[in-house]
């Protein structure tokens, strides 16, 4: 099978062709009659009643009001098509995620992965938690599409050194979600530049770019003081500020909303956790690969607790932001990893190895019982297949880790 899909690298289209196939997948999960999602509401049917409640919520409301490019789009894809709301709001997220695993790839390739690399890199993004569930309850998916695209091309354009780009696709990210500006900062760990740009020191290269690297935050601003005024929502979001606090309370209201809270962030961020510490343990790591690393845990370390703090932790995308950084390179960082887990002989050695089959047994017992016996009785992901996603990543990393200590030995 992997030397036959291996074959296939050489077909120029196949990454289009995967993206495609890709996100239909993701839009048939969710329109299972089995489930209960955005878009069907537990039937067969798109849900254009709810989604055109969604789209004026996105308008009407203060904090979502300032982010009007996702609405822009649905509804000019409204008038252009003729479509109904539900149309027009799968038409336009579905193509937005679909170019954003297209834009994985591309970047995957700019930092020079190969074509196989590039693939998978994409596969990993379609196939992470907050995307492969992007809108199911309560992971409630509407900006994220288009400001992973922005941010994407804002990043290709920042690798090549493409100031005028970088700037307008920045800009325009952080006016899709605000939350964009929260990767400024690692953005200037990665100035020293990158594979295919000549590695410079941080502090001239700071001075010459800094400026150039924090003006979204100036334009961003400007289009913020403007629209607050020119809507009249000043005292809106006020008001929004002032509640922000109350959703820290109800993330930890309870053991239903603190173990939903905890899942949350383990489901969306800890499997990337757990493969970067392998990666920054070994010794003679390229400088501008730990770049995005070290890019991802500030991030993440900045991001994480605000997110806990002022917002509810059971929307998992809300954590995701800082895997913009990783996803692109992601198997550049652990092909060696990986790799064991696909050879014959890891599972052979790891069969022969009572002490770490034991443990990979309790590992496993431990993780069906709480995804099959005790996350479902605290009335948790009913009608989805969270806890299957859940415990099958368990279930991975569980075995990566007692192959790598096997053939550590």
């Amino acid at each position: 099978m992997v030397q036959f899909l291996r074959s296939l690298l050489p077909w120029r289209p196949l990454p289009y062709v995967l993206a495609l196939l890709t996100t239909m997948v993701i839009l048939c999960i969710h329109m299972l009659p089995s489930v209960d999602s955005m878009l069907n509401e537990n039937n067969t049917q798109i849900s254009h009643v709810f989604l055109r409640s969604q789209i004026n919520y996105h308008k009407e409301i203060a904090p979502f009001a300032r982010r009007p490019l996702t609405t822009l789009l649905i509804e000019g894809s409204q008038h252009l098509f003729g479509f109904k709301a539900g149309y027009a709001f799968i038409l336009v997220n579905f193509l937005l995620l679909g170019l954003s695993g297209v834009l994985i790839y591309w970047l995957s390739l700019i930092l020079k992965a190969t074509k196989w690399q590039g693939i998978i890199n994409m596969m990993v993004f379609f196939t992470s938690f907050s995307v492969w569930f992007a809108f199911f309850p309560p992971v409630f998916t509407y900006d994220e599409p288009l400001q992973y695209c922005l941010l994407l091309t804002a990043i290709i354009a920042f690798v090549r050194r493409k100031w005028f780009w970088y700037v307008t696709l920045f800009s325009l990210a952080m006016v899709a979600r605000e939350t964009s500006v929260l990767l400024l900062p690692a953005l200037i760990l990665l100035l020293p530049g990158t594979e295919n740009h000549p590695r410079e020191k941080l502090g001239p290269n700071l001075k010459k770019n800094g400026f150039l690297i924090l003006s979204p935050i100036l334009f961003y601003g400007c289009y913020i003081i403007f629209f607050i005024y020119h809507q009249r929502l000043l005292h809106a979001t006020h008001t929004e500020i002032a509640s922000r606090y109350s959703c820290f309370l109800e993330n930890i209201e309870s053991t239903k909303n603190l173990v939903e809270s905890v899942v949350s962030i383990f489901i969306t961020l800890g499997p990337f956790l757990y493969f970067t510490c392998f990666y920054l343990n070994q010794k003679g790591n390229e400088a501008w690969k730990t770049s995005f690393v070290y890019a991802f845990l500030l991030t993440a370390l900045i991001n994480t607790p605000l997110v806990f703090m002022t917002a509810f932790a059971r929307e998992s995308r809300l954590f995701a932001l800082p895997l913009i950084f990783l996803w692109p390179v992601f198997m550049q960082l652990l092909t060696d990893y990986l790799k064991p887990l696909s050879l014959k002989t890891t599972y052979q050695k790891l069969l022969e190895n009572r002490k770490m089959l034991l443990l990979l047994g309790m590992l496993i017992l431990t993780s069906f019982l709480f995804c099959f016996v005790y996350y479902p009785s605290l009335e948790l992901g009913e009608n989805t297949y969270f806890a299957g996603y859940i415990f099958s990543v368990y279930l991975v990393l569980s075995l990566h880790y007692c192959t790598y200590k096997t053939l550590s030995k």
